[in-house]
């Protein structure tokens, strides 16, 4: 059994701050956490989850900016400043990458901190969104669910937790 925690779109750093509480209470008593939010809200962005609080992280789909007046606006004055060919680039791709980047960060605060990050969107192994990635993120493709399992579990146990002082 497990606590789900779903993150609201009112939530002040108060709100985020009773999370990190709970975190620890709910770890400290051996219970497990879903922490539920969104990329670019404050649980993915503003947060540190210090001494190692997240084991996993689940980054599902893309964050990529919804067509519009303003999106258009901003893809045309960077084709016209840096080139057409860069204009997705800078304006859709890399800022969606951005934001998965930092939700993957999340859990990594300190030396001692360990976590498997799963990146949920076939669209990361496509070129035009794997070269926005770091060039020594290693990422394995799996969609066997066992496998994945079997990973993680060969993972933690190779990479214990390391208490932080």
């Amino acid at each position: 059994m497990h606590r789900t925690i779903v993150e609201s779109s009112d939530w002040d750093k108060s709100k985020a701050d009773e999370v990190l509480d709970t975190l620890e209470r709910e770890r400290e008593a051996g219970r497990k956490v879903l922490l539920a939010g969104t990329f670019g809200a404050r649980l993915s962005e503003g947060v540190d989850y210090r001494g190692g609080l997240l084991d996993a992280v689940a980054c599902i789909g893309l964050p990529i900016a919804p067509p519009g007046v303003v999106q258009d606006g901003l893809k045309a004055f960077v084709g016209e400043r840096f080139g057409k060919d860069k204009s997705w680039r800078y304006t859709m791709t890399q800022p969606a990458v951005n934001r998965v980047l930092q939700a993957m960060g999340r859990p990594i605060r300190g030396i001692g901190d360990r976590a498997v990050v799963l990146l949920l969107d076939q669209r990361c192994e496509q070129p035009m969104y794997r070269k926005c990635f770091p060039s020594d993120l290693q990422m394995v493709p799996m969609s066997d669910p066992n496998g994945l399992k079997r990973l993680a579990e060969r993972f933690y146990r190779r990479v214990p937790r390391v208490p932080t002082p």
